[in-house]
């Protein structure tokens, strides 16, 4: 059987774990995580994933590539998104409306209008806000998490040229009810929650260009969270004074 690479999450937030599992070849495997993405780690025994506390600001390193060689140096790679909450939502409606990556995206990435018959998505969170904010030390005093509630209406366009946005627009709202999108609010520590009670047709918006476009809005609560070092004073620390002149 030829050497394959199981995973148990295609998505996670930062510092989330996932496992990783080879499947056929010959034992023992080996597990890496190849450069060039956000930077999570393995262990490379048990393919035990742990993601980065960071997630990447180029869009181009989001996904990290896990790769498995067998003991005759055979090898199979799988990937895994490495996401804010917005685009571990994003990655729910593509996972559970079947689409390629490419066709959602976010409108602060200069979406592009269709320019074929199928369906895309388009997200945008307009105007985030904080509703609480927290410090605490941890009990051995050596590092502090600090974490920011957040509360945003997030907005999700369905566009499409043919018939595609005005037939599947109602998957949206099952995407986001879907047993998946719970596994991965549970997970990564965000909730989407009611839908808006209504679609709002924007086709007027695009003129004859774009046949199909259709708006429904949605609450969604994150918390962004940082953990670092506790800052100790330092006794050779010399300050500068600094003396009007």
């Amino acid at each position: 059987m030829a050497l394959g690479l199981a995973q148990t999450a295609t998505a996670v937030g930062t510092n989330a774990p996932a496992s990783f599992l080879a499947t056929g070849g010959t034992g023992p495997y080996t597990y890496a995580v190849l450069p060039g993405g956000p930077g999570g780690t393995i262990d490379p025994s048990t393919g035990a994933y742990r993601a980065p506390a960071l997630v990447s600001s180029d869009p181009t390193m989001l996904y990290d590539t896990i790769q498995v060689t067998d003991s005759l140096a055979a090898t199979a790679t799988a990937q895994i998104l490495v996401g804010t909450p917005l685009l571990l939502l994003c990655e729910i409606i593509q996972q559970e409306m079947g689409l390629t990556p490419d066709r959602i995206k976010l409108w602060d990435q200069k979406l592009f209008q269709p320019t074929d018959s199928d369906l895309y998505i388009a997200v945008a969170m307009p105007s985030p806000r904080p509703f609480g904010n927290s410090r605490t030390q941890s009990s051995d005093g050596v590092t502090v998490t600090q974490s920011v509630n957040m509360y945003a209406s997030v907005d999700i366009d369905i566009i499409s040229r043919g018939p595609a946005a005005r037939d599947r627009k109602e998957e949206v709202i099952l995407a986001l009810n879907s047993t998946y999108a719970q596994q991965q609010m549970n997970a990564n520590s965000f909730n989407v929650g009611t839908l808006s009670t209504a679609f709002v047709n924007l086709n007027d918006l695009d003129g004859a260009a774009i046949p199909y476009r259709y708006r429904i809005s949605v609450g969604m609560q994150y918390a962004v969270t940082k953990v670092k070092p506790t800052p100790y004073y330092d006794s050779n620390f010399t300050p500068t004074v600094y003396v009007n002149s």
